[in-house]
């Protein structure tokens, strides 16, 4: 269990080297949002996709059948990955590995930062951080493998 748990941190490390914009616009901001609400209904999902740059939203979409609950576990999720400079899904990994929560070993409240899955960390080669992608909506790994697969697919057209 732990070493299959080890390979998924590493997993997630490789993916937050490899997945890295050439640059970021607002027009990259609603292509990319709108590629996550298509990747999402043709697996019949229903989400609520969120693009945010140096604070700003840039793209919301809540699909039918999502609440405003799911933008309140966005902006908890974005704070991590925000925060850590990671997807809030390997943070959540990597505490969880170490039986540890957010609040304990980072004093971090959970009314305003949660360890689950779907933030990721928006980058721009030669800028770094610039703001996070997040899906709610779906169980944890799931919220993080599709956006994985968005930005993979995204990138690789860019």
């Amino acid at each position: 269990m732990m070493q299959n748990m080890d390979e998924q941190l590493k997993q997630m490390e490789q993916e937050e080297q490899e997945l890295w914009f050439s640059s970021f616009t607002n027009e990259t901001a609603l292509a990319l949002g709108l590629a996550v609400v298509k990747e999402a209904r043709q697996n019949g999902k229903r989400i609520t996709v969120d693009v945010t740059r140096a604070g700003q939203r840039l793209f919301l979409h809540a699909m039918e059948g999502t609440s405003v609950e799911n933008e309140d576990w966005i902006r908890r999720k974005n704070n991590v990955s925000n925060y850590f400079g990671t997807s809030s899904w390997h943070t959540a990994c990597r505490l969880r590995s170490e039986g540890l929560t957010m609040e304990e070993k980072h004093g971090l409240p959970v009314a305003d930062y949660v360890g689950a899955g779907g933030a990721f960390p928006l980058i721009v080669r030669g800028e770094g951080q610039i703001g996070t992608v997040t899906v709610s909506g779906l169980p944890d790994q799931e919220d993080h493998d599709l956006l994985v697969s968005v930005l993979r697919r995204f990138l690789s057209q860019q």
